[in-house]
């Protein structure tokens, strides 16, 4: 079975870049479906603060089930 699916995952991230930069996506674990959305947010910027794309990154949004549920302004 897949660690993360897009389809069975529980939260979307969405990086959204700055100056012509690639936006990304990423998608939570399968097995912290289970968990809060606060601590799978948690966990997925701990990951994130180590990734090279959180030099270049203005905003980080999270999104359950297609609604946004966190927006993180990291640009002023």
């Amino acid at each position: 079975m897949a660690v993360f699916v897009p389809e069975n995952s529980k939260i979307k991230m969405v990086i959204l870049t700055q100056n012509n930069e690639s936006n990304a996506v990423w998608y939570s674990p399968i097995q912290q479906n289970q968990r809060n959305s606060k601590s799978i947010i948690s966990s997925m910027l701990r990951r994130f603060d180590k990734h090279k794309l959180a030099k270049i990154t203005n905003v980080i949004q999270f999104y359950e089930n297609g609604n946004l549920i966190e927006q993180i302004n990291l640009i002023d």
